[in-house]
């Protein structure tokens, strides 16, 4: 899940204050996640929101809550235009915005990040919450075991 996250959006990450995910009556029907935040200098939005279903014909598809971005702050706006420079290939030095899952309704059947909260951080959420930041703990583990 950090692969999708710009910088800023670790900043507007910071205001939420909790997930839920619903399954709906019928589990192959699909569910819903619900993201909560708190107020933020980012989007108007108190819930966001996005669901996955099957069609009349079966086929997975999406629909999401609006982001009422506030002015200036529309993150997904940034990934998009640095995403047309390099022509139509994405490339990942630069992660597309987290918050562009919110408009991305191409392909619901292949969206892994959907799955990933469903399945793995929603039912054991502490596993993902106490892994330490790989990043900050380099050369630190070395340091643990000398003093033990």
């Amino acid at each position: 899940v950090s692969a999708l996250l710009g910088e800023e959006d670790e900043e507007a990450l910071h205001y939420l204050s909790r997930v839920e995910v619903t399954e709906f009556e019928d589990i192959k029907s699909g569910y819903r996640i619900d993201f909560y935040f708190d107020e933020n200098p980012y989007f108007e939005n108190k819930v966001l929101s996005k669901e996955f279903h099957l069609n009349e014909s079966g086929d997975p598809s999406s629909k999401s809550t609006e982001i009422k971005w506030k002015s200036g702050k529309d993150l997904t706006k940034r990934s998009s235009q640095s995403q047309s420079k390099a022509g139509r290939k994405r490339q990942h030095e630069e992660p597309e915005s987290f918050f562009t899952w919110f408009t991305d309704h191409a392909d619901a059947g292949a969206d892994e990040l959907g799955e990933v909260i469903k399945d793995d951080i929603w039912p054991n959420p502490l596993q993902y919450y106490l892994v330490p930041d790989m990043e900050d703990e380099e050369g630190e583990d070395e340091e643990e075991e000398d003093d033990e």
